[in-house]
């Protein structure tokens, strides 16, 4: 066996291999090695040491400004947690008037537990002073000490002797909107002296103090009241009573349940527009978060933000139709609504559109010559505009179109005329032009005698003869 010399005093190996170390730290901690040799050989065994030790520390470490009128008593928490149990104390202003304690400096330092006649530090840290003085006024220090260290948390104590009745920092009175499942925060903070007492009057009566909670409420150490998803059963009002020795003064906070939304816009007359115009009807809510949907005369249904084909809502509730014909005419119903419920605007809409009429067409009769054009007028007006096409004898439909047409000898206009090049006696018989559109029907004819033709190729032969011959032709 091999025994090594140590410098750190704590650190001894006696002859029987035992190894000692005095007062353990964190330092301490690591792998240790025991090793056994002689000529033939050696051995050994590990060791590994943990020092199962945390460092002092203050659970609410943070600073804090204490106000106390004369007289009146203070409780200062302080709890501490390590590896081991840290010891407490306070270290409390010189001018406190303590006997049998020990001072440190300007301090007077009081032990964890300590019992006097007018100051108390319980074991769990906590500090009470009873009868509080003008000279218990300054820095009062809670620190927690072990092997692993030290912690202090500190307190400034002010001590006075005027009365002061509380003050609202925010409005006596307020009135606040319900939302339901919004989580709501009602403000009530006070200053006086002594520091008011903070008490929140639930709509049952119930009083619910600093740091309380129950149900949905929950009173914060700031004096708001947290309400938690909230119902239309949470609506009314809410006091917050402030109190300390000099009086007491409430606020009251009013929670107004939510109105359905009203839609602004209002239509007193149907609205009219030309077939083919462009359509825009508005529904405006005065409130937000709404749902709101179309429903359009077809029975079909757009929400917000929503396109089908020429119809479309608008983000702020507009109905937009494109170019609007005869079949968009009928009511349209606007549905505003939210969790308190709905209302409901209804716009009957007007698409002005007129039949067609054929206002120029041909005489009842049109007589021709060979070799001779023949012109067949046919204008027709209407709303939507009407579409005009022509029947010949062997009842053929000649569509008029933008574009000139030419079908064999007939000639067809871009605005409804037909005109016969060369008309033969295969052209004679009846023309009729038709106007069409959505609203309705109209239509003229012409006739285009045999006769003329016959006439024409007759010329030599007396009238009672052609009229023979016309006679024959048309048995």
């Amino acid at each position: 066996m091999i025994l090594y010399f140590s410098y750190d005093q704590r650190i001894k190996v006696s002859a029987n291999g035992t190894l000692s170390i005095v007062s353990v730290t964190e330092k301490d901690e690591g792998e240790y090695l025991c090793v056994v040799r002689n000529k033939i050989g050696d051995d050994f065994v590990p060791f590994k040491v943990s020092v199962m030790a945390k460092p002092a520390k203050i659970e609410q470490k943070t600073e804090a400004d204490r106000k106390v009128m004369y007289g009146g008593n203070l409780k200062v928490d302080c709890v501490a947690s390590g590896l081991p149990d840290p010891k407490i104390q306070w270290a409390l202003p010189d001018g406190t008037m303590i006997n049998s304690v020990m001072k440190s400096e300007q301090n007077v330092v009081l032990p964890a537990p300590y019992y006097g006649s007018r100051m108390t530090v319980h074991r769990n840290g906590t500090l009470d002073i009873r009868s509080v003085r003008m000279t218990d006024a300054g820095q009062l220090a809670c620190i927690a000490r072990n092997e692993g260290g030290e912690t202090k948390l500190v307190v400034q104590l002010d001590v006075t002797d005027i009365l002061e009745k509380p003050k609202l920092k925010s409005p006596k009175m307020e009135s606040l909107l319900l939302t339901v499942g919004r989580t709501i925060n009602l403000n009530c903070s006070f200053e006086g002296s002594p520091t008011p007492q903070l008490t929140w009057i639930l709509l049952n009566g119930s009083p619910l103090l600093s740091g309380a909670q129950f149900n949905k409420f929950l009173h914060k150490s700031d004096g708001t009241l947290v309400i938690s998803n909230p119902a239309l059963s949470e609506a009314g009002t809410y006091r917050c009573l402030g109190r300390n020795a000099a009086g007491m003064v409430e606020r009251t906070v009013t929670l107004m349940p939510g109105h359905k939304p009203e839609i602004n816009n209002r239509y007193n007359s149907p609205i009219s527009i030309m077939n083919g115009q462009s359509l825009h009807l508005h529904c405006l809510s005065n409130t937000d978060s709404v749902r709101l949907a179309w429903t359009l005369p077809s029975g079909m249904v757009l929400n917000r933000s929503q396109r089908a084909g020429r119809y479309a809502v608008l983000p702020n509730g507009t109905l937009s139709i494109q170019q609007a014909s005869f079949h968009d005419r009928g009511s349209y119903t606007c549905r505003a609504s939210n969790e308190y419920g709905s209302s409901l605007l209804t716009v009957p809409v007007i698409i002005i559109a007129y039949p067609p009429r054929v206002t120029s067409g041909p005489a009842p009769a049109t007589y021709a010559k060979r070799g001779v054009a023949v012109q067949l007028n046919c204008v027709a007006t209407g709303i939507p505009k009407a579409e005009v096409a022509w029947e010949t004898p062997d009842r053929t439909q000649l569509i008029v179109s933008p574009q000139p047409r030419l079908i064999g000898n007939k000639y067809l206009h871009p605005q409804g005329s037909l005109i016969i090049q060369n008309p033969t006696i295969r052209d004679a018989g009846l023309y009729r032009c038709t106007a069409r559109n959505v609203v309705g029907v109209d239509s003229k004819s012409t006739k285009l005698p045999t006769i003329a033709f016959l006439y024409d190729f007759c010329n030599c032969v007396d009238l009672c003869n052609i009229y023979k011959l016309f006679m024959t032709f048309n048995k």
